[in-house]
Order: structure tokens, then C-alpha cells, then sequence
């Protein structure tokens, strides 16, 4: 039983590591840009160079609401909740961004990661 305390409390710590957040940060970035994919096949249109751009845009505008984000979770914390809901939930339902999103967290953890 205490292998098992022991284990759960490494694990525990783990998560709540740098390595911990950035696997979390890794799974949100990949289930943003899952799911604007999904949204992309689910739409009659065909795929063209407008939605490419799109996507571009969508990074670009992830990039300044990621650094908001950064700024209301560490100054405003009542203001972040709802902020993170509805980061979530635009991310979902529009795919340039959703997709955008994923991209840009993805390479803002890679720029981290590697310096």
C-alpha cells in the first residue's frame, strides 16, 4: 500500500511539473486542431487557398489572445475562467481558428522548450 502512496504522489508531482503542463498544453493544442479539422471535413465546401489563409489569420490572432491569456491567469483570475470557456468554445466552432490555436500554442511551447 505505501508503493502505491509513493507512486501516486510521484505522479502527482509529475503532473504538476513543467513536463506535466507542457504534455497538457501539448493534448489541448492537438484537440484544438483536431477538432477544426473535424469542422473542415464536416463542411460541403472544398478546402481552397482562402481557408489556408484563414488559418494563417486564425494563428496569428492565437498568438495575441494566448499572450491575454497569459496575462489574465496571472493577474485576473476570476476574469480567466470565463475567458477560458469562451477561447474553448470559439476555437471549436470556428475551424480557421480552432485550428490557428493549436498551431500557435504548439509552437509557442516549441520556442520554450527549446531555449
Amino acid at each position: 500500500m505505501g508503493s502505491l502512496k509513493q507512486m501516486m504522489t510521484g505522479a502527482r508531482h509529475w503532473f504538476l511539473s513543467e513536463k506535466g503542463y507542457a504534455l497538457g498544453m501539448i493534448i489541448l493544442g492537438a484537440f484544438f486542431v483536431a477538432a477544426g479539422i473535424h469542422r473542415f471535413i464536416k463542411r460541403p465546401e472544398h478546402y481552397g487557398l482562402l481557408d489556408l489563409l484563414g488559418c494563417v489569420v486564425g494563428a496569428f490572432g492565437g498568438f495575441f489572445l494566448l499572450l491575454l491569456t497569459d496575462y489574465l491567469l496571472h493577474h485576473a483570475r476570476l476574469v480567466f475562467i470565463p475567458w477560458l470557456i469562451f477561447l474553448v468554445y470559439f476555437a471549436i466552432i470556428q475551424p480557421h481558428f480552432g485550428v490557428g490555436l493549436g498551431l500557435a500554442l504548439w509552437y509557442m511551447l516549441g520556442s520554450q522548450m527549446r531555449s
